[in-house]
Protein backbone atom coordinates (compact mmCIF):
# COMPACT_ATOMS: atom_id res chain seq x y z
CA UNK A 1 0.00 0.00 0.00
CA UNK A 2 2.76 1.78 1.01
CA UNK A 3 4.59 1.69 -2.24
CA UNK A 4 1.27 2.21 -4.40
CA UNK A 5 0.97 5.52 -2.60
CA UNK A 6 4.83 6.50 -2.92
CA UNK A 7 4.45 5.78 -6.91
CA UNK A 8 0.91 7.70 -7.00
CA UNK A 9 2.36 10.67 -5.26
CA UNK A 10 6.08 10.66 -7.20
CA UNK A 11 3.48 10.34 -10.25
CA UNK A 12 1.92 13.97 -9.29
CA UNK A 13 5.15 15.47 -8.49
CA UNK A 14 6.46 14.56 -11.67
CA UNK A 15 2.85 15.65 -13.43
CA UNK A 16 2.64 18.99 -11.40
CA UNK A 17 6.64 19.96 -12.15
CA UNK A 18 5.44 19.52 -16.00
CA UNK A 19 2.29 21.51 -15.55
CA UNK A 20 3.90 24.64 -17.29
CA UNK A 21 4.26 22.74 -20.11
CA UNK A 22 1.34 20.68 -20.37
CA UNK A 23 -1.32 23.66 -19.63
CA UNK A 24 0.00 24.97 -23.33
CA UNK A 25 -0.71 22.00 -24.82
CA UNK A 26 -4.44 21.85 -23.80
CA UNK A 27 -4.59 25.04 -24.99
CA UNK A 28 -3.04 23.94 -28.42
CA UNK A 29 -6.06 21.03 -28.50
CA UNK A 30 -8.79 23.14 -27.95
CA UNK A 31 -7.66 25.37 -30.84
CA UNK A 32 -7.30 22.20 -33.03
CA UNK A 33 -10.94 21.09 -32.50
CA UNK A 34 -11.79 24.60 -33.21
CA UNK A 35 -10.20 24.43 -36.46
CA UNK A 36 -11.63 20.82 -37.06
CA UNK A 37 -15.05 22.28 -36.62
CA UNK A 38 -14.60 25.34 -39.11
CA UNK A 39 -13.13 22.95 -41.33
CA UNK A 40 -16.60 21.01 -41.16
CA UNK A 41 -18.72 23.98 -41.52
CA UNK A 42 -17.02 24.43 -44.74
CA UNK A 43 -17.71 20.86 -45.80
CA UNK A 44 -21.33 20.80 -44.83
CA UNK A 45 -21.57 24.17 -46.95
CA UNK A 46 -19.98 23.02 -50.09
CA UNK A 47 -21.55 20.16 -49.89
CA UNK A 48 -25.50 21.08 -49.44
CA UNK A 49 -25.89 18.34 -46.56
CA UNK A 50 -24.11 16.61 -43.94
CA UNK A 51 -20.49 15.41 -43.95
CA UNK A 52 -20.50 11.66 -42.21
CA UNK A 53 -16.25 12.06 -41.45
CA UNK A 54 -17.73 15.19 -39.47
CA UNK A 55 -20.82 14.18 -38.73
CA UNK A 56 -19.38 10.78 -36.70
CA UNK A 57 -16.13 12.94 -35.45
CA UNK A 58 -18.94 14.96 -33.94
CA UNK A 59 -20.44 12.42 -32.01
CA UNK A 60 -17.23 11.38 -31.24
CA UNK A 61 -16.72 14.49 -29.56
CA UNK A 62 -19.99 14.44 -27.79
CA UNK A 63 -18.92 11.05 -26.31
CA UNK A 64 -15.24 12.20 -25.28
CA UNK A 65 -16.86 14.99 -23.39
CA UNK A 66 -19.09 12.55 -21.58
CA UNK A 67 -16.10 10.86 -20.50
CA UNK A 68 -14.24 13.76 -19.95
CA UNK A 69 -17.08 15.35 -17.63
CA UNK A 70 -16.98 12.14 -15.59
CA UNK A 71 -13.38 12.27 -15.18
CA UNK A 72 -13.63 16.15 -13.70
CA UNK A 73 -16.08 15.12 -11.09
CA UNK A 74 -14.31 12.19 -9.41
CA UNK A 75 -12.56 13.76 -7.28
CA UNK A 76 -15.35 15.85 -5.65
CA UNK A 77 -17.40 12.84 -5.28
CA UNK A 78 -14.11 10.81 -3.58
CA UNK A 79 -13.19 13.30 -1.61
CA UNK A 80 -17.20 13.44 -0.17
CA UNK A 81 -16.65 9.93 0.35
CA UNK A 82 -13.64 10.57 2.02
CA UNK A 83 -11.61 7.99 0.27
CA UNK A 84 -8.22 9.78 -0.65
CA UNK A 85 -6.58 8.37 -4.60
CA UNK A 86 -3.21 10.49 -4.56
CA UNK A 87 -3.83 9.58 -8.27
CA UNK A 88 -7.22 11.97 -8.80
CA UNK A 89 -4.79 14.86 -7.62
CA UNK A 90 -3.79 15.19 -10.96
CA UNK A 91 -7.07 15.52 -11.83
CA UNK A 92 -7.73 18.84 -9.86
CA UNK A 93 -4.12 19.93 -10.81
CA UNK A 94 -5.78 20.46 -14.45
CA UNK A 95 -9.84 20.41 -13.69
CA UNK A 96 -10.05 23.82 -15.03
CA UNK A 97 -8.35 23.19 -18.39
CA UNK A 98 -10.48 20.14 -18.66
CA UNK A 99 -13.77 21.57 -17.82
CA UNK A 100 -12.64 24.34 -21.13
CA UNK A 101 -12.10 21.15 -22.87
CA UNK A 102 -15.25 19.50 -22.32
CA UNK A 103 -16.86 22.96 -23.25
CA UNK A 104 -15.19 23.13 -26.62
CA UNK A 105 -15.93 18.98 -27.47
CA UNK A 106 -19.29 19.64 -26.39
CA UNK A 107 -20.08 23.13 -28.41
CA UNK A 108 -18.15 21.27 -31.39
CA UNK A 109 -20.33 17.99 -31.29
CA UNK A 110 -23.60 20.71 -31.02
CA UNK A 111 -22.30 22.18 -34.04
CA UNK A 112 -21.05 19.52 -36.36
CA UNK A 113 -23.95 16.90 -35.20
CA UNK A 114 -26.69 19.56 -35.29
CA UNK A 115 -26.46 23.07 -35.44
CA UNK A 116 -24.50 23.83 -38.94
CA UNK A 117 -27.08 21.19 -40.59
CA UNK A 118 -29.69 23.88 -38.88
CA UNK A 119 -28.36 27.08 -39.50
CA UNK A 120 -27.90 25.99 -43.55
CA UNK A 121 -31.77 24.75 -43.31
CA UNK A 122 -30.48 21.16 -44.26
CA UNK A 123 -32.96 20.14 -41.56
CA UNK A 124 -35.48 22.54 -39.85
CA UNK A 125 -35.17 24.24 -36.52
CA UNK A 126 -38.45 23.02 -35.19
CA UNK A 127 -39.52 20.81 -33.96
CA UNK A 128 -36.81 19.43 -32.05
CA UNK A 129 -36.42 15.80 -30.06
CA UNK A 130 -36.95 16.27 -26.60
CA UNK A 131 -33.21 14.67 -26.14
CA UNK A 132 -31.76 17.39 -28.26
CA UNK A 133 -33.45 20.14 -26.07
CA UNK A 134 -32.18 18.70 -23.01
CA UNK A 135 -28.65 18.17 -24.50
CA UNK A 136 -28.93 22.30 -25.72
CA UNK A 137 -29.77 22.99 -22.19
CA UNK A 138 -26.95 21.16 -20.97
CA UNK A 139 -24.70 22.79 -23.39
CA UNK A 140 -26.22 26.24 -22.33
CA UNK A 141 -25.32 25.47 -18.75
CA UNK A 142 -21.56 24.36 -19.64
CA UNK A 143 -21.07 28.01 -21.39
CA UNK A 144 -21.88 29.41 -17.98
CA UNK A 145 -19.07 27.11 -16.53
CA UNK A 146 -16.71 27.79 -19.20
CA UNK A 147 -16.70 31.60 -18.71
CA UNK A 148 -16.19 31.95 -15.39
CA UNK A 149 -13.38 29.17 -15.49
CA UNK A 150 -10.79 31.64 -15.14
CA UNK A 151 -9.10 33.57 -12.00
CA UNK A 152 -11.02 36.94 -12.73
CA UNK A 153 -14.37 35.77 -12.36
CA UNK A 154 -13.31 32.93 -9.42
CA UNK A 155 -11.96 36.79 -7.53
CA UNK A 156 -15.30 38.48 -8.55
CA UNK A 157 -18.03 35.94 -7.64
CA UNK A 158 -15.84 35.03 -4.68
CA UNK A 159 -18.32 32.07 -2.65
CA UNK A 160 -20.98 32.83 -4.94
CA UNK A 161 -18.45 31.36 -7.98
CA UNK A 162 -18.26 27.75 -6.29
CA UNK A 163 -22.18 27.63 -5.48
CA UNK A 164 -22.41 28.57 -9.72
CA UNK A 165 -20.11 26.16 -10.51
CA UNK A 166 -22.47 23.23 -8.95
CA UNK A 167 -24.77 23.24 -11.83
CA UNK A 168 -22.57 20.44 -12.99
CA UNK A 169 -25.03 18.25 -10.90
CA UNK A 170 -28.04 19.45 -12.87
CA UNK A 171 -26.48 19.65 -15.93
CA UNK A 172 -25.23 15.27 -15.39
CA UNK A 173 -28.79 14.34 -14.74
CA UNK A 174 -29.74 16.84 -18.09
CA UNK A 175 -26.84 14.63 -19.82
CA UNK A 176 -28.58 11.63 -18.29
CA UNK A 177 -31.53 12.38 -20.14
CA UNK A 178 -29.86 13.31 -23.41
CA UNK A 179 -28.16 10.32 -23.45
CA UNK A 180 -30.82 7.57 -22.08
CA UNK A 181 -33.61 9.39 -24.47
CA UNK A 182 -32.10 8.12 -27.87
CA UNK A 183 -30.73 4.72 -26.62
CA UNK A 184 -29.78 2.90 -23.13
CA UNK A 185 -25.92 2.73 -24.57
CA UNK A 186 -22.80 2.52 -22.65
CA UNK A 187 -22.57 6.66 -22.74
CA UNK A 188 -26.03 6.48 -21.03
CA UNK A 189 -24.80 4.26 -18.47
CA UNK A 190 -21.74 5.80 -17.69
CA UNK A 191 -23.08 9.23 -17.07
CA UNK A 192 -25.94 8.02 -14.77
CA UNK A 193 -23.16 5.90 -12.43
CA UNK A 194 -21.54 9.20 -12.56
CA UNK A 195 -25.27 11.28 -11.70
CA UNK A 196 -25.79 8.67 -9.08
CA UNK A 197 -22.58 8.84 -7.30
CA UNK A 198 -22.74 12.64 -7.22
CA UNK A 199 -26.06 12.90 -5.49
CA UNK A 200 -25.37 9.69 -3.06
CA UNK A 201 -22.03 11.54 -2.27
CA UNK A 202 -23.71 14.80 -1.20
CA UNK A 203 -25.95 12.65 0.63
CA UNK A 204 -23.28 11.17 2.57
CA UNK A 205 -21.56 14.32 3.16
CA UNK A 206 -24.08 16.12 4.69
CA UNK A 207 -26.47 13.52 6.43
CA UNK A 208 -24.05 10.59 7.10
CA UNK A 209 -20.69 11.87 7.56
CA UNK A 210 -19.07 11.57 10.64
CA UNK A 211 -18.72 14.74 12.62
CA UNK A 212 -15.19 15.11 12.71
CA UNK A 213 -14.30 14.60 9.25
CA UNK A 214 -13.42 17.29 7.09
CA UNK A 215 -13.70 15.87 3.33
CA UNK A 216 -13.85 17.84 0.31
CA UNK A 217 -17.81 19.07 -0.97
CA UNK A 218 -16.42 20.64 -4.30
Amino acid sequence: MTDSKDWQADLYEKVARKSPQIIPFLKYIYFAIIIFLIFGANSYIKKGEIDQFFYTSGVWFGRTALTLLGIVVLPGILGRFGVEIKLTRIITLFRRQLGILVFVLAFSHYQLVRGISIYTDQIPLFPRPIFEVLGTSALFLIFFMFLTSNNFSQKTLGKNWKRLHRVVYLILWLLVLHTGLQRISIWSIFIFTFAVLEVTSLAYYYLLRPKTSSFSNS
